[in-house]
């Protein structure tokens, strides 16, 4: 069974009672390759990103690996790999998502269990048409530590805490020193610049600050 995506359009369509098998089916279908699927025991959603939304995310991704680089962390960028863990009955695919700490763990494996593998340390969120909200819950369950949200041209910093539950923090601790304010500031310039003029403008500033 396959969806047809629209990418000019961020439809979102619900679906109840979906066994697991049949959402792993769906997911797992070549021909759904572009579609965001979140799943909740029975409960899937399908999307197809808007322009805006895919970005979104990956300007901020690129600004993350900017930082990094500049600030020698290494990381892994797995951009929307598929987080599911079959005992939860849950799954999702992020809009970027970056293994921080962890990256040494999964640097030799090209496919990544769950069941086995740790999950990224930041996954990243961005809201346009349709809030992230309802799916914090699943990235707890998959036990990623930390998210950001994009929302309102900010950025929004979650983190997991000891009871399973994300609170908002002022900083990242995946990410410590991060410049939010900078990177909002490169973000809301998208409309009138390309985007390597907006990671060129990202990089001055991490250097201008720098002295």
């Amino acid at each position: 069974m396959s969806i047809a995506a629209q990418p000019s359009a961020e439809a979102l369509v619900c679906l109840h009672n979906v066994p697991w098998k049949m959402y792993e089916a769906l997911r797992d279908e070549l021909e759904n390759r572009n579609v965001r699927m979140t799943y909740d025991r029975g409960w899937l959603q399908l999307m197809c990103p808007s322009k805006l939304h895919e970005r979104l995310g990956n300007l901020l991704g690129r600004l993350i690996e900017a930082w990094t680089e500049q600030a020698g962390i290494e990381v892994q960028n797995c951009r929307c790999m598929t987080l599911r863990r079959l005992e939860q009955e849950r799954g999702l695919e992020p809009d970027n998502c970056f293994y921080i700490e962890h990256e040494p763990a999964v640097r030799g494996r090209d496919e990544l269990d769950l069941e086995r593998d740790p999950p990224p340390d930041l996954a990243v969120e961005i809201d346009v048409a349709s809030s992230s909200v309802g799916r914090m819950e699943i990235y707890a369950a998959v036990g990623v530590p930390e998210v950001w949200r994009w929302k309102d041209g900010g950025i929004e910093v979650y983190r997991l805490d000891r009871r399973g539950r994300y609170r908002r923090r002022e900083g990242s601790l995946a990410l410590p020193g991060f410049p939010f304010t900078e990177a909002e500031r490169t973000l809301a310039r998208r409309r009138s610049l390309g985007d390597h003029a907006l990671v060129r403008a990202f990089r001055n500033s991490l250097f201008r600050n720098k002295k």
